[in-house]
């Protein structure tokens, strides 16, 4: 026994209408899909003159690392220098009881 409508019944059975194209609508996504193309295209334009600057600057990068491979292989000498003395030692002690303090006392929050 079927309870349902009959009209209701045959007008779900019957083939769906695709409902007409809104103007506005159409009009909208085209827009969208534009404006998204011309960002994509902008993306790639900024990369690419990102990379060409990193190919045009790179003998200064070079000169640079090395100057400042130089300087830490300098600085890191000082410093084990400094920390196989005994204040040296007690500074290295103070400031990792100092970061482990702050350490949990950001992640006690």
């Amino acid at each position: 026994m079927n309870e349902l409508d009959p009209f209701l019944s045959e007008r779900f059975r019957s083939e769906h209408t695709q409902l007409a194209p809104e103007p506005f609508l159409s009009v909208t996504l085209r827009r969208v899909e534009a404006e998204r193309a011309r960002a994509r295209t902008r993306r790639y334009i900024g990369q690419a003159i990102a990379l060409i600057g990193v190919i045009w600057a790179s003998p200064w990068l070079v000169q640079a690392s090395t100057l400042l491979s130089a300087r830490l292989d300098g600085l890191f000498a000082k410093a084990s220098w400094l920390f196989h003395t005994p204040i040296g030692m007690g500074i290295a002690a103070l400031g990792m009881i100092l970061g482990a303090a702050l350490f949990r006392g950001r992640t006690s929050r």
